[in-house]
């Protein structure tokens, strides 16, 4: 608290008890305190004040940048269709090949982990499921 030791508070409050006198320094001390009070509130509300200008100049930016991108991929998306507008060919995009996932791993390869195989198809009706037996283990 601004850097006072207990000693200087002590004496602070001996030095007010003598000038102030033991009669009015309850009074002031509560109005020492509602001042105390107003200018931390109004440092705050400064502080709040300042961090939601910076805030909006951040986002002011940001916004800008944005717009500056959507208007680069407006006029690249304009430049590619253009040849296609007057008539010529345009470059043609290389095909994507999407192969599907093997679902079912190929005959005789070998489980990644050594607690999964393949499932037998020998067991009696009435046996858990194997997957419910790994997960007990």
């Amino acid at each position: 608290m601004l850097g006072l030791g207990t000693g200087e508070m002590v004496l602070i409050a001996i030095v007010a008890l003598l000038v102030i006198g033991p009669e009015r320094l309850p009074r002031i001390a509560r109005q020492l305190g509602r001042y105390y009070g107003q200018v931390r509130r109004a440092a705050d509300d400064l502080r709040r004040a300042f961090v939601m200008e910076a805030d909006r100049q951040d986002a002011q930016e940001r916004y800008q940048a944005l717009q500056a991108r959507r208007k680069q991929e407006l006029e690249a998306r304009k430049a590619a269709e253009a040849p296609q507008l007057e008539g010529e060919s345009a470059p043609a995009a290389p095909a994507l090949v999407v192969e599907p996932p093997a679902l079912v791993p190929p005959v005789g390869s070998t489980p990644s982990a050594p607690d999964e195989g393949p499932v037998p198809n020998d067991l009696p009706p009435d046996a858990p499921h194997p997957d419910l037996l790994r997960k007990a283990r």
